[in-house]
């Protein structure tokens, strides 16, 4: 069990992300049946459980291994994992708050708001500190860039997307202005970097071609900083008014407006990914937790969807919004069925790679 912990790694969170966002798509999916709402409910709190026990087993592995946890930020791929850690935790908080009250009243809401302040510390920290190791640190080359660059950098838009969320439950004037500047900082800190870092990712793609098989998902992550850009900015735009008074109404047209651009842009960026991933499946693609990347980054703009829906009311984009989260379903479907076979047969070692299949020696003949 000590040895378990000792090598734990953060991108076992991933399950976290790609569990929780597709719970709250359930629960949240426009017009959806009662019977999807308690799927959606019950999936949350099975993966309350899992994040639950996935910090543990993280706080264990820097108490008893704490040479081995600082190495993490020195290692270029592990590091990128740490960003998985608050957005993980994303899907618990924004849980409390659309299903928590239900369950178990206006505790949930203290609940959330607890959480919100650890994740947007965490956040901060993984934003900050990652891309300062892999300024000091990491080897790093423009051929080897992929996706999961941006995995330190998103969650705090995904955190600035749940404190938007919760706005409307502070009662307290200053409360809700303090939350809103946050929010907005937070939402400031990641979106512009995510952008140049996508800008970055276009031209690596160009030049030096697709990633390796391993690393063929990971260009689905650069929908996610689309999607929870759309949340943000949209969840944001409604209570402008707090900080703004009247302007802040023609603000939230333009905050629309804005997630209506980076929604088209997303679009493109899906259906990259999907001729990406068609071109590498008849290649054979070799499992791994990255294959999680299928779910987090698909929910996450299939929400964005759903909001740009409720503000604009087209039935193109409500079609969109049923038809990405039916393929957000047989994803987490695919990738979670994968991933308890694999940790069952041990095939799934603890850093996510499947162990190798051993190569039978030959025999003399005498």
């Amino acid at each position: 069990m000590l040895a378990f912990v000792k090598n734990f790694t953060p991108n076992w969170f991933t399950v976290g992300m790609g569990t929780g966002i597709t719970a709250l798509g359930a629960y949240l999916y426009p017009g959806g049946p009662l019977w999807l709402k308690d799927l959606g409910t019950g999936l949350w709190i099975l993966n309350t459980v899992i994040v639950g026990v996935l910090l543990l087993l993280m706080l264990l592995r820097w108490i008893f291994n704490w040479k081995g946890s600082i190495a993490i930020l020195h290692d270029p791929i592990q590091s990128m994992f740490l960003g998985a850690v608050p957005m993980a935790l994303t899907t618990v908080i924004n849980g409390f708050i659309d299903m928590g009250q239900r369950l178990i009243g206006h505790e949930a809401l203290t609940i959330a708001m607890v959480l919100l302040v650890i994740n947007v510390l965490m956040a901060l920290g993984s934003g900050i500190v990652v891309p300062f190791m892999m300024f000091i640190s990491h080897d790093h080359r423009l051929d080897k860039l992929t996706g999961i660059w941006l995995m330190p950098v998103v969650p705090a838009e995904v955190a600035a997307a749940s404190g938007g969320l919760l706005l409307p439950y502070l009662t307290n004037v200053a409360a809700q202005k303090t939350l809103m500047v946050i929010s907005l900082g937070l939402w400031a800190l990641s979106v512009p970097l995510a952008f140049l870092m996508l800008g970055f990712l276009f031209l690596r793609l160009a030049v030096h071609k697709l990633p390796p098989k391993e690393m063929a998902i990971s260009t689905w992550i650069s929908l996610g900083t689309l999607g929870t850009g759309i949340m943000g900015l949209i969840g944001l735009g409604k209570s402008l008014p707090i900080l703004f008074g009247s302007l802040g109404h023609a603000m939230d047209g333009a905050a629309v407006l804005g997630s209506f651009a980076l929604w088209g842009f997303g679009l493109w960026w899906l259906t990259l990914s999907i001729l990406i991933t068609i071109y590498y499946a008849h290649k054979g693609l070799p499992f791994n937790l990255g294959w999680w990347g299928l779910t987090f980054p698909l929910g996450v703009f299939t929400g964005g969807t759903d909001m740009l829906y409720d503000q604009m009311h087209v039935g193109l984009i409500a079609f969109f919004a049923h038809l990405f989260y039916v393929l957000l379903a047989v994803f987490w479907t695919l990738v979670a069925v994968k991933t308890t076979g694999g940790v069952l047969t041990g095939r799934l070692t603890l850093t996510g790679a499947p162990k190798p299949t051993p190569i039978p020696t030959k025999t003399a003949v005498s």
